[in-house]
């Protein structure tokens, strides 16, 4: 794995920075909508700009440019899904990661397991009127190697990409990788992009230039007009292979306002907002007929770290205990409602069978008083942190502290800048002795979640906390097929009780009423995002 993964926190789940911003706006709107004050016009048709139009707003700041091989943030995926494919994804609507083809057709290993064959979809154009083909994949491989972005790490094993015909081509990996599929299918994975304007564009750095404003891809959309960080204007692309989009314009705004947002979306002036609700907002918006408020599961994992350096917890026995004393269901319950899932697996629900990564921890109410008991806490406050950003964080922070004061353990939950949450390894002795934080993986393989978050290089390894020779382990299940190794990492992983996975955050999406194909225009390993084309008028 590439050391570009320390990219990564720039997208984990508690970098939605307008979060805490919309905690606070929406008090006011949450008592509007509760009062029954919709001013909502009621209009027959969707579309607030026209039946044809659609306009939402994002909550989350987007600044990266949307280039599929420099983005490496959640919400740049609104215009990088909409606008390009790759040869696989994972299929939207459903629970569960389902790899499908885009681009290819199917796909084949060879024998030795280093040679992925795939066929081509025929009758592709790229929006600038070039065919795709097998040359336009070879050259999307190597400019993701050019480039070398973030996401560059995920073609690092690709040793050869070789065209047999027009519309077939080898992918050749220097050793066998059962998770090269999956990090094709990932939302981050790559693109296939026009080698015509690759070659026109180009410039001095692989086009990256011309990117930033437009787009040279396959997908129902195209980006059609950029006021970067402002506004992103998607049209329908002529000729798209698939079905042609209900919508055939796609507003996208960038704002920092939540209550604005909101009231606009009341008044019928804008059609949705993509970004992050509290637990009672959500509540509100579920309850008025004129706005309609969904949830769907996503892989984004909320979970506790333990400090290796805490004065208090120095035990893996006496991380057990308060593993055991912590009510997670009353406490996301308390603190996210219906927006964030109880889990008893240590990888995000559902990635493997349940079996081979239970945690093992069954709530024990007598547990926290045993902590009381043992003396390891007297005299001492535990400190939880959180990131200021994450207001999800933050409440089930809150919350544990309380729960942990009451039980006569003194706590505090203490919010910590995005740039100190990462450095925390300069002094662990000063450091939080836990911290509440979500995150989700690149794609739907055990080794995108276990890499990033249980091995010190892997970018979300916040306490450094090592498992010995798991990056060796993980190595080796690369060379296996099925889950089976990963139920012997998973519970090198649990006995070291350094992180607790509690909960699997929800993505939630409001919009006015009449929208249709909502779940099918959602994905799992996708937070807040929205594929365009499914989406219609009811």
């Amino acid at each position: 794995m590439s050391p570009t993964l320390f990219s990564r926190p720039a997208r984990s789940a508690f970098s939605r920075p307008q979060k805490a911003a919309l905690l606070t706006g929406l008090a006011a709107v949450t008592a509007l909508t509760l009062a029954g004050c919709s001013s909502a016009s009621s209009t027959d048709s969707f579309g607030s700009a026209g039946a044809d139009s659609l306009t939402v707003v994002s909550l989350q700041a987007y600044s990266t440019p949307p280039d599929p091989d420099v983005n490496y943030d959640g919400p740049g995926l609104n215009i990088i899904e909409n606008t390009y494919e790759g040869l696989v994804a994972y299929k939207d609507g459903e629970a569960t990661a389902e790899i499908v083809p885009e681009l290819a057709t199917d796909w084949t290993l060879s024998d030795d397991s280093l040679t992925y064959t795939f066929t081509l979809r025929e009758g592709v154009t790229f929006h600038d009127g070039t065919e795709f083909n097998a040359d336009a994949v070879v050259a999307s491989f190597e400019r993701r190697t050019d480039v070398d972005g973030g996401p560059a790490y995920m073609v690092g094993d690709v040793t050869a990409v070789t065209p047999v015909d027009d519309y077939t081509v080898e992918v050749t990996l220097a050793a066998p990788n059962s998770a090269f599929v999956d990090y094709l299918a990932s939302p981050f994975g790559l693109k296939i992009i026009s080698p015509t304007v690759l070659a026109d564009e180009a410039g001095d750095d692989f086009a990256q230039t011309y990117l930033t404003t437009h787009d040279a891809g396959t997908g129902p959309y195209e980006l059609s007009a950029v006021d970067t960080g402002v506004s992103y204007e998607l049209t329908a692309a002529d000729d798209y292979w698939g079905d042609a989009p209900e919508f055939t314009t796609v507003n996208i705004e960038i704002s920092d306002n939540a209550s604005a947002t909101q009231l606009r979306l009341e008044r019928g002036e804008i059609d949705g907002v993509l970004g992050n609700l509290n637990k009672s907002t959500y509540a509100s918006f579920v309850d008025n007929d004129e706005i309609e408020a969904t949830a769907f599961p996503n892989y984004t994992t909320q979970m506790i770290y333990m400090n290796p350096a805490s004065s208090i917890f120095t035990t893996a026995d006496d991380r057990a205990a308060l593993f055991a004393g912590i009510d997670t269901d009353t406490i996301i319950d308390s603190a996210m409602g219906d927006l964030e899932v109880p889990t008893s697996q240590l990888f995000p629900a559902g990635m493997v069978d349940s079996a081979l990564d239970d945690q093992g921890v069954t709530y024990d109410p007598a547990a926290l008083q045993s902590i009381v008991d043992s003396g390891i806490a007297t005299g001492k406050t535990i400190r939880i942190g959180y990131p200021a950003s994450s207001a999800d964080a933050a409440v089930v922070a809150q919350e544990l502290g309380a729960t942990l004061s009451s039980a006569g353990l003194p706590s505090e939950a203490v919010s910590m800048g995005s740039g100190s949450v990462y450095m925390m390894t300069d002094d662990l002795a000063a450091a939080p002795d836990l911290v509440i934080m979500g995150a989700f993986p690149d794609a739907a393989h055990v080794d995108a979640f276990a890499r990033i978050i249980y091995t010190p290089n892997g970018g979300l390894d916040l306490f450094a906390a090592e498992v010995p020779g798991l990056s060796d382990d993980l190595d080796a299940a690369l060379l296996t097929d099925g889950d089976a190794a990963y139920g012997d990492i998973a519970a090198k992983i649990i006995d070291t009780k350094y992180w607790f996975s509690i909960g699997s955050l929800q993505t939630t999406t409001i919009t006015r009423t009449g929208l249709t194909g909502i779940d099918d225009a959602r994905n799992l390993l996708e937070y807040n995002v929205l594929h365009f084309a499914a989406l219609g008028n009811e």
